[in-house]
């Protein structure tokens, strides 16, 4: 679920030792991706029966300029479309009559080991593979002729659940999206990011916000093929008979379009159908409007097999019409991937070298909040992973594909610990300030700031250079209300630990014993302390107050809203207090895995003396 193609990781693991200055593979996969794209249309379209040279060049051309595979850079492990097109090879050699059960049990073990690469990708070449029983059962009309391939497929599966299994595959949850990262019916002929077609607008093809995830755009080239294709009553033919002779086959593409469109069909802005309907299993792939790219090069390959036999005389021209158009179309695309790669293989800017610095001197890097809690510092955060990977420290975090769901991240389990002399504690976002004071507080941490995150050490370690001193925390308004919903919380530092996620209505306690940091200004000695809260639903709770350890008072408290208020004495030479409210009842309510006592709104301070 890192999206960090495991397959290629697992091989370069075993070369590592040959190869020991090779720091990643990101690189090379991307290199490999782009070299076999051509290389594998051409296999695909041997496949099919046609080995000319023209045809090899075109679909060679075609396959590299495809928009769809240009626009993919920024996500590397869906660069491996030469996987789709090797799928549809072997799906034609295991269709052929008298061929053997080799083609589709490459395929099947080709299936198995795409789950390695990209879940999506495997989808994509499951469809292919489950298409050769089809159509072999579809087109004899005997299971015999399929026996074969049907276990391949069972073999295929079977391997895919076990591996899955292992590797935990199972476990991940989708963050929803389903109907919104979709294909616009549209999209595949709207000439989108087009160099001949440069003031077409993307949002014509952008009903749902999220319909970029389905961008189809065949390409000039591929079109112009296509619809000489289709021009001609030859050509119209050789479309008809396609169902009879990869009958299924089309009912995979059906299927494919099917959940690329999903349940929510758009032909531009114009809704089509809308439901609520869902493909079983269809959540995990949100971002279904890529499904259709298997679709969309088999379009491309029947539109070359095709111009080759509607146009017996005048098919050369036409090809070569049909390159310069797709080459042309592509350049604007093919430019910014070039300017993508520069900057991929450039060398280490200062602030990259300052990085590598900070974490040098140790083995183990705690992110808080991990990125599977709050992945709003991602951009912060994979430069100081990447940097440990360099120098192979542990991380406790790492990016995900499936976020865990907010509810059971459990925040108030990044406490703070002892910390061994090489352990650097990172602490980026928004409440960086609240952390610091805990960590110094409670294991009496060194940290101080740097550019975008503070930094905290042991007590007995030396932070790194360049840091500065972690400023005090400010004092706290009197006779105000301090709101504790998500975007009006000022004062972050007050929760100390014990609290959920911030709420657009305020914060959950899910620990039974939350605690506020309270930092007063010096001429207060007594205060009251009003908190407005309501207890779970359903429930009541007894809460007992404590102030620095010692019981000050208790509060019955329900599901109403309502205020609880406590006098607090702040001790001589001392300006902060833990106020730490100890909860006798906290509940789990339906599947919310946190343990749920009350709910904080807000907070006011009122001084006395």
């Amino acid at each position: 679920m890192t999206d960090s193609i495991p397959l290629a990781a697992l091989l370069l693991k075993l070369v590592h030792p040959l190869f020991p200055n090779m720091l990643q593979g990101v690189t090379l996969y991307l290199a490999l991706c782009w070299t076999l794209q051509p290389v594998c249309a051409v296999f695909a379209l041997r496949s099919l029966g046609e080995k000319r040279l023209l045809p090899a060049l075109a679909v060679g051309v075609f396959s590299a300029c495809f928009p769809t595979f240009l626009a993919r850079l920024g996500h590397a492990a869906l660069c491996g479309h030469w996987i789709l097109l090797v799928a549809i090879g072997l799906y034609f050699r295991a269709t052929r009559p008298g061929a053997d059960s080799r083609p589709v049990w490459v395929l099947a073990i080709l299936t198995a080991l795409t789950l390695l690469v990209h879940p999506y990708l495997m989808v994509m070449t499951g469809a292919v593979l489950g298409a050769v029983s089809l159509t072999l059962l579809l087109r004899n009309r005997d299971w015999k002729t399929c026996t074969g391939s049907l276990l391949a497929t069972v073999a295929s599966g079977t391997g895919i659940i076990l591996l899955g299994s292992v590797l935990g595959y199972w476990g991940g949850a989708s963050g929803g999206g389903y109907g919104f990262y979709s294909m616009n019916l549209a999209s595949p002929f709207w000439p989108v990011h087009s160099t001949l077609f440069p003031a077409v607008p993307q949002t014509w093809v952008e009903a749902t916000g999220g319909q970029y995830e389905g961008y189809q755009y065949l390409g000039a080239g591929v079109l112009f093929v296509l619809a000489m294709v289709i021009f001609t009553r030859k050509g119209r033919s050789l479309l008809a008979s396609f169902p009879k002779q990869h009958a299924g086959l089309l009912l995979a593409c059906l299927a494919l379009t099917v959940i690329a469109i999903s349940n929510r069909i758009y032909l531009f802005h114009i809704p089509v159908l809308l439901t609520h309907l869902r493909v079983p299993g269809a959540e995990q792939m949100r971002s279904s409007g890529r499904m259709f790219w298997p679709v969309a090069y088999l379009i491309m390959l029947g539109a070359v097999y095709g111009l080759c036999r509607a146009w017996p005389r005048a098919w050369p021209l036409l090809m070569l019409a049909g390159i310069a158009f797709q080459w042309c179309d592509t350049r604007e695309m093919r430019t910014n991937d070039h300017q993508v790669e520069m900057a991929l293989l450039a060398p280490a800017t200062p602030k990259d070298s300052q990085i590598l610095s900070l974490v040098r001197p140790f083995d183990k890097i705690e992110i808080h909040p991990r990125l599977e809690c709050d992945g709003v510092n991602a951009p912060y955060v994979l430069p100081l992973i990447y940097a440990a990977a360099r120098q192979n420290a542990a991380v406790n975090t790492m990016y995900t594909a499936r976020s865990t769901p907010e509810a059971a991240c459990r925040l108030w389990t990044e406490q703070p610990h002892p910390l061994s002399s090489h352990t650097l504690v990172v602490l980026p976002g928004t409440s960086q300030r609240a952390g610091a004071i805990r960590w110094t507080d409670l294991q009496h941490a060194r940290c101080g700031i740097g550019d975008g995150a503070t930094f905290c050490v042991s007590a007995t370690s030396t932070l790194p250079k360049g840091l500065s001193p972690v400023p005090e925390a400010p004092d706290l308004p009197l006779d105000q209300e301090i709101i504790t919903s998500g975007p009006r919380l000022r004062n972050e530092e007050i929760l100390e630990s014990g609290w959920s996620g911030l709420e657009d209505w305020g914060v959950w306690s899910e620990t039974p014993d939350p605690s506020l940091y309270l930092h007063l200004p010096e001429d207060v000695h007594t205060a009251d302390i009003i908190l407005r809260m309501h207890a779970a639903p359903g429930t009541t709770q007894h809460v007992g107050v404590f102030l620095n350890g010692v019981e000050i008072r208790q509060w019955t408290m329900s599901p109403e809203d309502a205020d609880y208020e406590a006098n607090i004495a702040v001790p001589p030479a001392s300006k902060a207090l833990r106020l730490q409210l100890k909860i006798n009842n906290p509940v789990h309510i339906g599947k919310d895995p946190r343990l749920l006592g009350f709910g904080l709104l807000q907070l006011k301070i009122h001084k006395l003396n």
